[in-house]
């Protein structure tokens, strides 16, 4: 390693960076070629989701029209953290993993209804 590669990875590692050697990066691309991931956290599960209680819905269309968690619970009578249970609930049983992919597979699967 050259005096400026030294510097240059300091700096790098200073700033919160990564450093990964040619080799070692080469490696894993060739790795990751030969077994890709099997599978994708973001992509939603095979099948229909489980079923949304009536209360779930609630919450899932306060959710996609932009209500707070404290707004929500405000609006419903509940405590917020009752409703931060739903919105878990809700996150599993669609498969998603945050608020604005809840919506969006909630609008697809018509669950409630798109924008217009």
């Amino acid at each position: 390693m050259t005096l400026d590669e030294l510097r240059h990875a300091i700096r790098t590692l200073h700033a919160g960076g990564h450093l990964i050697q040619p080799a070692v990066t080469s490696t894993l691309v060739r790795r990751l070629e030969q077994h890709p991931p099997a599978f994708d956290r973001a992509a939603p599960p095979a099948g229909p989701p489980a079923e949304l209680t009536a209360r779930e819905l609630d919450v899932l269309r306060m959710m996609a029209n932009g209500h707070s968690n404290r707004e929500i619970a405000e609006l419903l009578v509940l405590a917020e953290g009752t409703v931060k249970n739903h919105i878990s609930s809700i996150l599993t049983k669609l498969g998603v993993r945050d608020r604005t992919r809840a919506t969006l597979r909630a609008i697809s699967l018509g669950l409630i209804g798109g924008p217009g």
